[in-house]
């Protein structure tokens, strides 16, 4: 489904922070990347969604690939609601939306009573649910996570990779998501991919 075949990363010719990365993502696997910080991995992200061209190598992957990213930032729009917020990025794309589908996946998420609310009143916990059901709900071919858990505390973090499990199972979109923590990848990946 995607190749890719990196020589060597950089913010400029100068830079290079990465060399020689190498690998290929199967459809419907979750793949962890893992390695010390500031070693590119946020940037291996960034070049899977257009968003970083810095780089010499290659990258194969499907025409009109629909992508969804999950950063580390907050980005849900405070002005949206929950339910606005989750069937968003669908509604821009096609102009409709599935009622039906936004309820059951805002019931899947534990966010039933939540609908109406508005980002700002979320705890970190519910926060990450809505952009996870956002970035479910628009059904793309590859979901990019960075470090999506990190900021939460334990018990919480626990009970959202549940949660994105969960929803894995029913909606077997391919993941590539990024860690520091060795048992985050472990639990979550199917693959670990450790980069140095």
């Amino acid at each position: 489904m995607i190749e890719l075949n990196l020589q060597t990363i950089y913010y400029n010719k100068e830079n290079p922070i990465l060399n020689n990365v190498s690998f290929n993502m199967k459809q419907g696997e979750i793949v962890a990347l893992t390695g010390p910080s500031g070693i590119g991995k946020s940037t291996i992200l960034k070049i899977i969604a257009g968003l970083h061209s810095g780089y010499d190598g290659s990258l194969v992957m499907p025409e009109n690939m629909r992508i969804a990213f999950i950063s580390q930032n907050k980005c849900l729009l405070p002005w949206k609601t929950v339910y606005q917020n989750l069937v968003l990025l669908r509604k821009i794309e096609t102009g409709v939306v599935d009622r039906e589908s936004a309820e059951q996946l805002i019931h899947a998420l534990g966010l039933t009573g939540f609908e109406k609310k508005y980002p700002f009143v979320l705890s970190g916990g519910q926060y990450q649910r809505v952009s996870l059901g956002q970035a479910f709900y628009y059904k793309p071919d590859i979901l990019l996570m960075d470090e999506p858990f990190s900021a939460l505390d334990s018990k919480t973090k626990k009970e959202i990779q549940d949660v994105f499990l969960t929803l894995k199972n029913q909606y077997p979109i391919t993941t590539l998501f990024v860690t520091h923590n060795v048992e985050e990848a472990t639990y979550m990946g199917s693959r670990i991919i450790n980069l140095e």
